[in-house]
């Protein structure tokens, strides 16, 4: 009787969140996906995740459908270059989208964040955002019930960075 199917809106058992890998955003990883390097120029943004789940699939096939057509029209006028250049600008993240909606999760973290001490509320952060949860409100709600400012001792920490957007918004709760 366990694999009787359920009809729709009846409760389901909670699903395990997918283990997400971190890769730090080096010099050669921006080159390789330029989105990320526009994504990463603001201080505050400490770390990235392309959609998952159904949107990374729509997005995904669809950053890929514009990528190949647009490839293909810069092919028949300058040559492969063309179409070398779309795949380099934009077929990576469509790749990865399509990738983050498996099974499998990737996110990015900045160089100066792989060291910090605060880097596991980093990951646990992402981690949400990519097994589904979207709103950023609720995301700092559930961060504030686990921690705080003065539990984390963050007051005059010299090894956090003025501009870090964990250390502010515990601070401001």
């Amino acid at each position: 009787m366990a694999n009787r199917s359920r009809a729709w809106g009846s409760p389901t058992a909670p699903v395990a969140p997918l283990p997400v890998r971190f890769v730090i955003l080096s010099t050669v990883v921006k080159l390789a996906f330029p989105p990320l390097y526009l994504s990463s120029l603001p201080k505050r943004a400490i770390g990235f995740a392309f959609p998952s789940g159904n949107e990374g699939k729509l997005l995904g096939l669809a950053l890929l459908g514009v990528t190949t057509s647009i490839g293909l029209l810069l092919a028949k006028s300058i040559g492969p270059v063309g179409l070398l250049l779309m795949v380099w600008l934009t077929g990576g993240t469509g790749a990865l989208m399509l990738y983050n909606s498996t099974q499998c999760r990737v996110a990015f973290l900045k160089e100066y964040c792989s060291a910090c001490r605060l880097r596991p509320i980093i990951e646990e952060h992402e981690s949400m955002h990519l097994n589904g949860e979207r709103s950023e409100d609720v995301l700092w709600r559930e961060t504030r019930k686990k921690y705080t400012y003065e539990g984390l001792s963050l007051a005059g920490d010299p090894k956090i960075c003025s501009f870090c957007p964990i250390a502010k918004k515990l601070r401001n709760a």
